[in-house]
């Protein structure tokens, strides 16, 4: 049997350490004498809290009906928040995965590889004009590339056949 700690006024149940705080109050067993403050159980025994009444000593007989409903409670709300949260992530994974969410991610990482070689056409800067010529060419298959078949791939990842950047030679300025 797990360990388990009620206190609903935190709403909160504790079940073999793991905690739940329950966005609204949850049902409190109605055989009691008034306000329970907590419960605890080890795992073989345990004890409620009353607020206006002597604490309860809580043998493994009493576990089914003392404990194990707000064990049953908070295995409910368990499984309903990793429910919400498998949506979650797969809405999440569909989204970054669809079309358009690949094409943003190919044209971001395009436009940072264009931008990369921006100084290299500079009128200024120190290019020799076939390397120049080389650079423009790449440049343009970068613009081309989300027009080519097979766009957007994996969204600019290792499946994007990115053109490969030319080898560049400087001239020398006297």
């Amino acid at each position: 049997m797990p360990s388990v700690t009620v206190v609903p006024g935190d709403r909160l149940i504790v079940v073999d350490g793991v905690p739940i705080v329950f966005e609204n109050p949850f049902p409190i067993l109605p055989h009691g004498p008034g306000e329970m403050r907590a419960l605890q159980w080890n795992g073989t025994s345990g004890e409620i809290e009353w607020e206006d009444d002597y604490n309860w000593i809580l043998e493994l007989e009493a576990y089914e009906e003392e404990v194990g409903p707000y064990v049953a409670l908070w295995q409910a709300e368990k499984a309903r928040r990793e429910k919400v949260a498998a949506e979650a992530e797969a809405a999440r994974r569909a989204e970054y995965n669809s079309e358009p969410a690949r094409f943003a991610r190919l044209r971001a990482e395009r436009d940072s590889r264009i931008a990369s070689t921006d100084y290299l056409i500079m009128p200024d800067y120190p290019l020799a004009e076939d390397s120049r010529a080389a650079v423009q060419i790449y440049r343009q298959a970068l613009r081309d590339l989300p027009t080519k078949e097979g766009a957007p791939w994996d969204g600019g990842g290792e499946a994007t056949p990115w053109p490969a950047m030319p080898a560049v030679q400087s001239v020398r300025v006297s």
